[in-house]
């Protein structure tokens, strides 16, 4: 079981230990917190957490959860992406049933590096759960006092980042990502319609789709499907959000090959004290 099929404990106020919570921390003020991410911090017993996450949304978790910051900034990394693989994974692993916050600044979703720990998670056979939050642009729109998507101004919002894996300009990124994803609001209910626009604008007919309805709610469904066959559904209930591109495959082929052997080949300790967050624990074979 992974994140998709677990939703339905989050619908509920289900905390599950041993499974990893993804959780959004959003831009920095506790009380932009979702209601979900503030009972898992609640809750928690371990809670990896980004660089930029402050002290006020840590002083939510109990005096005996165990805190470690994960995080990297612009040229400082207090761990490494295979680093925080591994320690989610092992935590999860352990016999004494843990609750695990992996927490992230701004929404995870959106340029946190989710998907490579979703591979690793998915790999290792730990269930987890994806709770989102207020993404940056979102919350500096807010702070400006403007909207993305003033309908008389703007269609579409392009969300880049000048930072990639790849070490492109952003001039580059700017003029045709090479692998992009578009999230397509209100695509409904003509379908036959928005697959024929994307594949007109050069998608190829075989590029992965996701269809979310009602997404956070009781009766939420996800579809994937590829755009030849989103020509031909019917009937999705509103609200429904259309996600385009590789992300969207159900059984993504790109994955990093060396995930599952720094895993396996991590060598961590077998016990640990409880420490907050002024108290770090040091895990040597980590460095």
């Amino acid at each position: 079981m992974d994140g998709r099929a677990s939703h339905q404990q989050a619908k509920n106020g289900i905390i599950m230990a041993g499974r990893v919570y993804i959780v959004g921390a959003g831009p920095g003020a506790a009380d932009l917190l979702t209601l979900r991410a503030a009972s898992l911090l609640r809750a928690a017993t371990i809670v990896l957490h980004d660089d930029l996450v402050p002290a006020e949304i840590l002083e939510l978790c109990p005096a005996s959860a165990q805190i470690v910051n994960v995080g990297k900034r612009c040229g400082r990394h207090s761990r490494s992406q295979a680093q925080i693989n591994a320690l989610m994974v092992w935590h999860a692993r352990e016999t004494e049933a843990q609750t695990i916050v992996r927490l992230k600044s701004g929404d995870p979703a959106v340029f946190g590096r989710l998907g490579e720990e979703l591979d690793a998670l998915r790999r290792a056979g730990v269930e987890f759960e994806i709770v989102p939050g207020v993404t940056a642009a979102s919350a500096a729109a807010a702070s400006a006092k403007i909207t993305l998507t003033d309908r008389r101004a703007a269609s579409a919002l392009v969300v880049v980042t000048a930072h990639n894996a790849r070490n492109e300009p952003l001039s580059k990124t700017m003029s045709g990502p090479a692998r992009p994803t578009y999230a397509v609001y209100m695509p409904g209910p003509d379908y036959a319609g928005t697959a024929k626009g994307l594949v007109e604008s050069g998608h190829e007919p075989a590029t992965p789709c996701a269809v979310v309805s009602n997404a956070g709610r009781a009766d939420e469904a996800v579809r994937y499907l590829t755009l030849a066959e989103l020509a031909s559904v019917t009937e999705i209930p509103a609200p429904a959000l259309l996600i385009v591109g590789e992300v969207a495959a159900e059984h993504p082929l790109q994955r990093r090959q060396d995930l599952l052997s720094e895993i396996s080949t991590q060598s961590l300790p077998k016990g640990r004290e409880p420490n907050h967050y002024d108290r770090l624990p040091i895990y040597p074979s980590l460095g």
